[in-house]
């Protein structure tokens, strides 16, 4: 039964995957207003039904790899939070972990930041709870030991996470020849967002 389930499950994420990379080569190709759901799912080769089942509507689309990475790292975080290391490194790690999602493919990476910037399309409100729970379950964790200052409001410390985060891998993602290159030097993804968070995490220590 455990093996059936997991078949299932995995042929679930292969037909969003396949979605998915079918809605964004069509954004590419005719952009993303010209593009219907009926041309998507066309494309690859699915019910308009099964389209509705993994994607509420067309934005939704754009927002699969942050989804993706929540996912993976919600199931890590029971191992994480019972882990004996301090909370500001437990934060640094989870946002390192999220930006694994856009690392495999820049091109990609690009194409949906740019995107998602341009129509100001954020996380849907149920993925943007989950990760908001997440970091101030890791904030309260490190403020109840000391690690993490007790006066620190959650909210601005996510911000400035977040922020960080989304200005990181927005200029790698962007990273090319020509004046973006000039304005912001290439750099290695997981050891720049290490490194900026590290230097922020400075001002949380206790």
């Amino acid at each position: 039964m455990h093996e059936e389930t997991s078949r299932r499950e995995r042929k679930k994420e292969e037909t969003r995957h396949r979605i998915f990379h079918a809605a964004v080569d069509l954004f590419r190709e005719r952009g993303f207003e010209h593009t219907t759901v009926d041309d998507i799912t066309e494309k690859a080769d699915v019910a308009k039904g099964t389209f509705f089942n993994y994607f509420p509507r067309k934005e939704a689309v754009l927002g699969y790899l942050s989804e993706e990475r929540l996912s993976a790292i919600e199931e890590n975080a029971p191992a994480l939070l019972t882990a004996d290391r301090d909370a500001r490194e437990k934060l640094i790690e989870i946002y390192q972990m999220a930006a694994v999602a856009y690392e495999e493919d820049q091109e990609l990476a690009r194409f949906v930041l740019v995107e998602l910037m341009r129509r100001a399309f954020g996380p849907n409100e149920e993925t943007a709870l989950r990760w908001h729970r997440l970091i101030e379950t890791i904030m309260r964790q490190g403020q109840e030991r000391g690690e993490i200052r007790g006066d620190l409001p959650f909210e601005r410390a996510e911000s400035l996470l977040t922020g960080i985060y989304f200005a990181t891998l927005f200029q790698w993602a962007c990273c090319r020849d020509g004046i973006a290159r000039q304005l912001h030097p290439c750099f290695h993804l997981q050891d720049e967002m290490r490194a900026r968070l590290t230097l922020l995490m400075e001002g949380f220590a206790s």
